[in-house]
């Protein structure tokens, strides 16, 4: 039976067409079902014993995974509070208003595929999240090599004004707090500039002024013993070279952010951030404001 490649692109639940077009007979649906190999789900769909519990969830409750539980899958960087599955329907039910799925800006679609490719889950998503974690999304798509700029930009064009402005406030940052971290510096009023490169240092998450290094860990826990030393010497190479280093854990940026930025705003309020390093950096000119 030649379901692998419906069953492996839905994260193992594919529907009866998407089984057909990949070769299936009727038969060789029957034979999975008494072996076990398939269950069926609801009405055309049918799901692998290993099958991803959210996209089956999304498809019992009579729908397809979408939004942030699709973006996930597709390796995005999802924000804390949406463990919930987001699913979305087909048009028909969208006009009896069943309640409980994401919509998008515009008409609904078809369904297709039991998981959302990256474009429809981000065309839900952006209606779904508030500000801050649309921007932590099309970042993390961006860097990814997901979408790029000018196709985000294409599929923006029919939302909101409010919507399409987000995009501006993007850097392509590596990991979600780096993103929260820079545009809650942005809201107070500092300039920011992202992913600098500095001689004998390397690429840097932030730089506010012209010396405050920031950098933000993109995970709850550090990788390995290994990282967190070099983390350490990285740190001790920026003071040599005139920096000021800060580092902002995970739960810092997330958990305990209006506690923690305290350090920075201390350090801008003394305009420590404004003298010029020992070293030059090799991209924008400096900046001398805060």
């Amino acid at each position: 039976m030649r379901i692998e490649a419906p069953l492996e692109q839905g994260h193992g639940v594919a529907s009866w067409a998407a089984l057909q077009k990949a070769g299936a007979t009727r038969t060789d649906l029957r034979r999975a079902l008494s072996t076990a190999d398939l269950r069926r789900l609801r009405p055309g769909w049918y799901a692998t014993p290993t099958a991803d519990p959210a996209v089956v969830e999304a498809v019992q409750r009579g729908g397809v995974c979408s939004c942030v539980s699709a973006l996930r899958l597709h390796g995005v960087w999802i924000p804390e509070g949406h463990s919930r599955v987001h699913a979305r329907t087909r048009p028909a039910n969208h006009n009896r208003k069943v309640r409980g799925f994401c919509r998008r800006f515009g008409r609904p679609l078809r369904e297709g595929c039991a998981v959302d490719d990256v474009t429809t889950a981000l065309a839900h998503a952006v209606r779904c999240l508030n500000r801050e974690d649309t921007v932590v999304v099309l970042d993390s798509i961006m860097h990814k090599g997901l979408l790029s700029r000018e196709e985000i930009e294409y599929l923006l064009r029919s939302t909101p004004e409010r919507v399409q402005s987000l995009l501006d406030l993007c850097a392509m940052a590596e990991a979600g707090t780096e993103s929260m971290a820079r545009l809650r510096l942005t809201d107070r009023g500092y300039r920011v500039r992202p992913q600098v490169e500095v001689p004998g240092l390397g690429r840097i998450d932030l730089l506010l002024g012209n010396r405050l290094i920031i950098e933000v860990d993109g995970e709850e826990y550090h990788s390995s013993s290994e990282q967190f030393h070099s983390d350490r010497e990285r740190d001790l190479e920026a003071y040599r070279l005139g920096f000021l280093p800060m580092r902002f854990a995970y739960r810092h940026v997330v958990h305990e952010w209006e506690e923690r930025v305290q350090a920075v705003v201390a350090v801008v309020e003394r305009g420590e951030h404004l003298p010029m390093p020992a070293t030059q950096l090799t991209a924008d000119p400096m900046l001398s404001l805060p």
